[in-house]
């Protein structure tokens, strides 16, 4: 079973898209997707939402962990489990980027 935990990015959008989008952790961005925006430019597409359509929040984003224990799933299976909750808990409302990162022994997304 995942582990999943979610927490506000209250400072840098752009470091976490750049941390979450690292081509060594997402076998060169093979496990890159999103929605309503392009990965290349989801800090500025999320910046600009942020200044045009929110309430006074700290919040900038959220960021979403989904673990899995070694051997639970593979790669591609993962990143699909992935790209599912996100549209699930989304509901098409928000745009997002999902990565899943294969550089531990345990696979993982953003």
């Amino acid at each position: 079973m995942a582990y999943t935990k979610i927490h506000a990015i209250k400072a840098t959008v752009d470091k976490a898209i750049d941390y979450i989008c690292n081509p060594e952790k997402t076998d060169e961005k093979m496990f890159v997707s999103s929605y309503a925006c392009s990965p290349e430019t989801a800090a500025y597409d999320f910046k600009y939402t942020l200044d045009h359509c929110r309430e006074n929040s700290p919040n900038k984003a959220y960021h979403l962990i989904q673990a899995f224990a070694p051997g639970e799933v593979g790669f591609e299976e993962a990143h699909h489990i992935g790209k599912e909750l996100a549209d699930k808990l989304l509901e098409g409302k928000y745009s997002y980027v999902v990565t899943t990162h294969i550089d531990k022994e345990h696979v993982h997304n953003h």
